[in-house]
Order: structure tokens, then sequence, then C-alpha cells
């Protein structure tokens, strides 16, 4: 992969940036789908007092966020190892379909009800201890991680940046 990358759309520039740039923070919603491997998890989620509501919790974002939102609602995008999976509390509800076994490390697929629509999940879980098909689990973000979209234009709205690991 070069230094640099630009990413295309039927034609037209989205971005560009050095892949850990456009890995971190995506411009749109098509290059965070289209930089990482498993996808971004990407779907609908209204905006909350001070936040977006991801499922029974809230996800602090700052006032900014908040502002540039045009309607009640948003897109928001949590990349596969940035979200916590466990057995109980607030979040989303995911049932698992399956486990992606990879040694050390493993991927946890499985689906949800958000805002009434089914959407799939992609997280990242221990290669080890993992939870098994047909399981419940709760699934909640890491807050300094979570994307934010305008759902009309697909623009990026959070401006800070995303902590990235060294």
């Amino acid at each position: 992969m070069g230094d640099r990358i630009a990413v295309l759309k039927d034609g037209l520039l989205q971005q560009v940036g050095t892949p850990r740039e456009l890995y971190a923070n995506p411009t749109n919603i098509f290059v965070a789908g289209f930089i990482g491997s498993p996808a971004m998890n990407l779907f609908g989620s209204k905006l909350a007092e001070g936040g977006v509501q991801f499922g029974t919790d809230v996800t602090k974002l700052d006032r900014e966020t908040v502002a540039a939102a045009k309607g009640k609602g948003v897109t928001i995008g949590v990349r596969p190892e940035d979200i916590i999976v466990s057995n109980s509390g607030k979040g989303i509800e995911v049932e698992v379909d399956i486990v992606e076994e990879l040694g050390a490390d493993g991927y946890l697929y499985g689906s949800a009800k958000v805002e009434g629509q089914k959407i799939e999940i992609v997280a990242r879980v221990d290669g080890r201890n993992h939870p098994k098909a047909k399981d419940k689990v709760i699934i909640t973000p890491k807050p300094e991680h979570v994307h934010v979209f305008d759902t009309e234009t697909g623009e990026r709205l959070s401006k800070t940046a995303v902590e990235v690991g060294n």
C-alpha cells in the first residue's frame, strides 16, 4: 500500500490521505464502509440529550457534533474492534449468528433491531472466550471511537479525530 491513497466513487474523489487517516477519520459513509476489514458497522440512530441513542444507552457526543446534525437522526459508525461485548447492561442487544475463530481474536457476526430495522453487526471478540451461536449479548461502543455522519448527505459530522493506537 502506498503512503497516500485516494478513494473514488463514480469517478468523484471522496478522500485523499494516509491509510491510517482514512481508517481513523473517514470523510463520509462511503469511505467509512470502504476502508477496513471487516467493514465499519453503520446504522441509523436518533439524537438524544447530549449524544446519540445506542439501544438502551446514550453515547455522549460533543456539542459541535450534535449541533451539526440537521434532523433528529444520524448515521453512526463503529469499527468491530471498537465494540464492547458483554452479557448484560445497557446498549444494543445482538443475537449471535456465528463467531469466526482466528486464534487470539475472533469476529462475532450477529443481528439486532435498531430503529425498527434489522442490522448486521460485526464485533471483535477474544478468540478463546467468546459467545456462542444463538447467544444474546449487549454491545456498546468505545465512546472515543464513535463516528457520526449526516444521514442525508453521508458527510462526517464528528470533527474530533478518532483516537487510534500507534
